[in-house]
């Protein structure tokens, strides 16, 4: 082989090599370019993990990944229920219940007898205890302006002094907001969401903290039981 055949081969080579180098230069910066994807994946998919329902929207039955909280509560030895000579909870018939339907015998059970005009001897009562359809209700205040007939003057009535803006939550309904965060300890976001899926209209994060942060500081007595204006006003909430 002469020289210059030898400088041919050797150009040859290097030209091949130069060649697989570019090919590993690519297939390094691929991989770690996928390197990068999967370490976002991964940091990804570890943010989801941590999620329960402490600090995200997750209802508690997602809480399955993080470890379960031991009861230092000591075994009493008891059976679970109603202990012997417990004198329980029955549920009674209200006296004044706030809707009566009812359901008439228009025919006999036996002979096919029309019984549209006959008086009824008694009735047997069972009710429901459920929930209105619509639980908020619209209070709409209007004040009234006149004319004086002596002066020519208009005047105008003066409203209520917690009716200060053209559309405003009532004490009830923001008592309500409260008590879900500072009672039940639901974080905010998922306060609102409980009042308007339960209650109908939303309340945002921002107006619920500044309810909560004006009974900070007072001692106010939340009550979810049906209460008047002044009652209401009393507890500091308003």
């Amino acid at each position: 082989m002469t020289a210059e055949e030898e400088v041919i081969d050797l150009r040859q080579e290097k030209s091949l090599l130069q060649e697989q180098l570019t090919q590993r230069d690519e297939l390094i910066a691929q991989l770690q370019q996928e390197i990068v994807q999967l370490r976002e994946q991964v940091q990804a998919l570890q943010e989801r993990v941590k999620q329960d329902s402490h600090n995200s929207h997750l209802p508690t039955s997602s809480d399955r990944f993080g470890r379960q909280p031991k009861s230092l509560r000591k075994s009493s030895g008891k059976q679970p229920g109603g202990q012997s000579g417990h004198p329980g909870s029955t549920l009674l018939l209200s006296p004044v219940p706030d809707q009566v339907i009812v359901h008439p015998l228009e025919c006999c059970q036996h002979c096919q007898q029309d019984l549209r005009a006959v008086a009824s001897l008694a009735v047997e009562r069972r009710q429901v205890l459920d929930l209105p359809p619509k639980r908020v209700v619209v209070i709409e205040h209007q004040a009234e302006q006149k004319c004086c007939p002596s002066c020519q003057q208009v005047s105008s009535a003066s409203f209520p002094q917690d009716v200060q803006a053209p559309v405003q939550y009532g004490a009830a309904l923001r008592a309500v907001g409260v008590y879900l965060v500072q009672q039940q300890l639901l974080p905010y976001e998922r306060a609102c969401e409980v009042m308007e899926d339960l209650l109908g209209p939303s309340m945002s994060v921002g107006t619920l903290t500044a309810l909560v942060e004006r009974c900070a500081g007072r001692r106010c007595c939340i009550r979810m039981k049906p209460a008047s204006t002044s009652q209401a006003s009393a507890s500091g909430c308003m």
